[in-house]
């Protein structure tokens, strides 16, 4: 498992669980905290039942990489965090090992490609779990500190790739009650749903990371506009036509109904999850929307609102991708 945050330490879990070796990845600052393992609650209805993870190997450096064999090496950091030479040492260090990348922006797949991971040993995922670090302002129900996470139900994880690695890695989350699938075309499955869900974060976090504020003021008319340019631009730089949920659900009073849902059956806080846990990403949220507003431009889609949330909340990202041909 690269990285031991808020998937991370889920999927280890999991993974340990249906009998897998698991091993951590981290940082040389983290390594100790790694070594003395995990607090975990799982989230089911109104119950956080606590688990605990033990027992895992933790390596920080290529090397220590090297010296073991794996199977499967899960990428579980931000896509911002793909960059820079570790990678590619990581990725040499694996030898034959299959690389699940569960990262949602749309050039990651080009990142990993030319730190070396060959198409033959990339599986795409998506996450489908619901992870933070708990608890969460005004939270009491957690004895200490710990992972929450929640597996919504009929919501199992997608996974292709070449396909006898991608079952195998189906088979090894299944095998710790992880639900997954295999599925054609992750990449092209998740492109319109992250295309709509980062300028909806983006309004949110103009909004004042407020979801009241969101769906009474301009910012809900502003986010769904920008997603619906974000849409037009994955549309015309992939070829591919965007599902007729994705174009449905950007009705205004159907977002309304969905958070108002949302908020009642989700085992959490919803708005201080998305503040708490969006915040932490948001070098993410950013990288994926100045990468739609260059992509638009070149291909001659209009972003003029991405572009504007943008502004918004990174100005100094804005100018260059304004800029862009």
């Amino acid at each position: 498992m690269v990285g031991a945050g808020a998937v991370g330490q889920p999927y280890g879990l999991h993974l340990q669980r249906g009998g897998a070796e698991v091993a951590f990845f981290v940082r040389d600052k983290y390594r100790a905290a790694a070594e003395r393992g995990f607090d975990l609650y799982r989230l089911r209805g109104g119950r956080a039942e606590p688990v605990r993870l033990d027992g895992c190997a933790v390596v920080s450096r290529a090397d220590e990489v090297a010296a073991r064999r794996f199977d499967q090496v899960y990428l579980t950091v931000s896509s911002p965090a793909l960059h820079g030479p570790w990678l590619a040492e990581l990725i040499a260090a694996a030898g034959d090992a299959t690389i699940v990348s569960l990262q949602p922006g749309p050039d990651d797949r080009a990142v990993l490609l030319a730190a070396g991971v060959s198409a033959e040993r990339l599986v795409a995922g998506m996450i489908t779990l619901i992870s933070y670090a708990a608890p969460l302002p005004g939270e009491t129900r957690f004895p200490r500190p710990g992972m929450a996470y929640f597996l919504p139900p009929m919501a199992p994880s997608p996974l292709s790739g070449p396909r006898d690695r991608a079952a195998a890695v189906v088979a090894a989350l299944r095998a710790g009650q992880l639900p997954a699938r295999l599925h054609p075309d992750v990449p092209r499955q998740s492109a319109f749903p992250t295309a709509i869900l980062m300028p909806l974060l983006a309004a949110l976090e103009s909004a004042g990371w407020s979801l009241g504020e969101l769906v009474r003021g301009r910012e809900l008319a502003r986010g769904t506009q920008a997603a619906r340019e974000a849409l037009a631009v994955v549309a015309a730089t992939t070829g591919w036509r965007p599902p007729l949920g994705a174009r449905l659900v950007l009705r205004p009073w159907l977002l309304r109904l969905g958070l108002a849902i949302a908020r009642r059956v989700l085992p959490l806080p919803l708005e201080i999850y998305l503040r708490e846990h969006f915040t932490k990403v948001h070098d993410q949220t950013v990288e994926f929307m100045a990468a739609l507003v260059a992509k638009g431009r070149r291909a001659g889609v209009e972003v003029a609102t991405l572009d504007s949330l943008l502004a918004a909340i990174a100005p100094a990202r804005a100018a260059p991708a304004a800029a862009a041909p």
